[in-house]
């Protein structure tokens, strides 16, 4: 019987918005998960699941009950859209992105946070919205035999669900967020820790971007369930689960042919007029607490301060975008980044700092084109596209300042100034290295990074996926 492709994730390949006239407009999504995974469901058989995100997707999901084609740019899809109205904001902004996104990205505030009250009714929205997704991934499927690719941190307990109801179905779950080990898990109620591992091991193939979050994965597993390790396997409720890691590089020419864009020349020619000659130090970011933003905006006034020389001759282009304003964390980190932001230019004039928030893709891609040095130092993160897009389309042997726990850091690090996201002394040190570096010095690493970027292609990342999961799955070994 031939196998049905399906992919799960909380934010589809399309979205739908309110055009001028009154009617739905439907457009690609944006992000990496779209451009990993877009093309693999564009180009076969298969169905991509994912949840209604506003009031447009909601009409659209009470008007297409079912799985149903849709066309945006140059791609097609068969979507299925849920809508789990009230439940969306305790799932997404209580469980995914506080409990699971703080846990695994070391945001916890201790000793004060978190708290460890209030989240049971979060928790039922959250598994009964992993419920759902399962439900839908078994109707897409229609028979025992599906190949599911689940993603990431917002569907943990579906792979558990989808295996009872199909029971030999191929699962795969890839976590694009870092992964931690078992003293940062047991920072959750035991019924949330245990409960999203016991979820993710329902998958016969639990996938992550760092062997350093396999391994934490593992530990976890073994500490907090009672799994058993079997070489880079874990045996749990007489299932064999394997636990792998895949780099995901950058897709380099459709990286090139977003930028051959007459916007994107305008914006270009914008940066160069308001560059004036100095160099230019670029931060592409999500206002994610993760992302280390507040510390990398004092590390530059630290440069400032230290080594006035750099105050006529570095501009510094922060492009922001809004990141998860419905939860309170996020609203106070922007806040504080930008009176950090205010205060830099109150000090040292406003054209050393240009701080935007919003969404500006032309404005990034020629940041990328034209950097001198690019700064990316979030305090853990799983993949970081954006350390790899830059060195992609840079055009002047840009230096990059990385942080060691970026997910990126694993085929970077041999062209990056590495630097300890927390020592904000040492990003200063190493943001006034990159300005100063030699031109010899600056093309070695620069070649380095482009070789790094390269890795892990999305065709490529999403192939060795599949074979990894075939190899996991055939043979159908049982434990004895």
């Amino acid at each position: 019987m031939t196998e049905r492709l399906v992919v799960a994730s909380n934010r589809g390949p399309v979205s739908w918005q309110r055009g001028d006239d009154g009617g739905l407009e439907v457009a690609p999504s944006s992000g990496g998960l779209v451009t990993a995974l877009g093309g693999a469901l564009s180009d076969e058989d298969g169905t991509w699941v994912s949840l209604a995100l506003g009031e447009a997707d909601q009409e659209v999901a009470a008007a297409n009950p079912g799985p149903f084609p849709v066309e945006a740019g140059d791609r097609s899809w068969r979507v299925r859209l849920l809508d789990v109205g009230d439940r969306y904001d305790p799932y997404y902004n209580e469980v995914a992105n506080r409990l699971l996104w703080f846990t695994v990205h070391g945001l916890w505030g201790e000793p004060y946070e978190p708290r460890g009250e209030g989240w049971r009714d979060a928790w039922a929205a959250y598994t009964s919205v992993g419920e759902d997704v399962a439900r839908a991934i078994v109707e897409a499927v229609g028979d025992d035999d599906g190949e599911v690719h689940l993603q990431d941190y917002h569907l943990c307990g579906s792979p558990r669900a989808v295996r009872a109801a199909l029971p030999r179905a191929r699962i795969l779950h890839y976590l694009h967020t870092p992964w931690v080990g078992p003293s940062e898990l047991r920072r959750l109620p035991d019924a949330v820790s245990e409960g999203v591992l016991a979820g993710l091991l329902g998958a016969d193939v639990v996938a992550v971007s760092s062997p350093a979050w396999a391994a934490a994965f593992r530990r976890g597993a073994v500490q907090l369930l009672g799994a058993v390790a079997d070489g880079d396997d874990l045996w749990f409720e007489g299932r064999r689960v394997s636990v792998a890691s895949f780099v995901l590089g950058v897709d380099a020419d459709a990286l090139r042919t977003a930028a051959d864009d007459p916007d994107v020349r305008a914006a270009g020619e914008r940066i160069d007029a308001e560059r004036d000659g100095r160099a230019l130090l670029v931060r592409v970011d999500r206002t994610d607490l993760s992302k280390n933003v507040l510390r990398g905006l004092r590390a530059y006034e630290l440069l400032l301060e230290r080594h006035p020389e750099h105050r006529d001759r570095v501009w510094h282009y922060a492009i922001l975008q809004p990141s998860r304003q419905g939860v309170e964390e996020y609203r106070v980190y922007l806040e504080a980044c930008t009176a950090a932001a205010d205060r830099i230019r109150d000090r040292f004039g406003e054209r050393v700092l240009t701080f935007f928030v919003g969404d500006d893709y032309p404005a990034v891609l020629a940041c990328y084109e034209r950097y001198d040095v690019q700064l990316t130092t979030p305090v853990r993160d799983g993949t970081n596209l954006v350390a790899k897009e830059g060195p992609t389309l840079n055009q002047r042997d840009g230096v990059l300042v990385l942080s060691r726990d970026a997910g990126a850091a694993d085929v970077l690090r041999d062209g990056a100034l590495m630097v300890n996201a927390y020592d904000v002394e040492q990003q200063a040190e190493a943001l006034h290295a990159a300005l100063t570096m030699d031109a010899d010095e600056r093309r070695e690493r620069a070649e380095l990074l482009r070789r790094g970027a390269a890795q892990g292609a999305p065709h490529d990342w999403f192939a060795n996926q599949r074979a990894t999961l075939r190899a996991a799955t055939t043979p159908r070994v049982e434990r004895i």
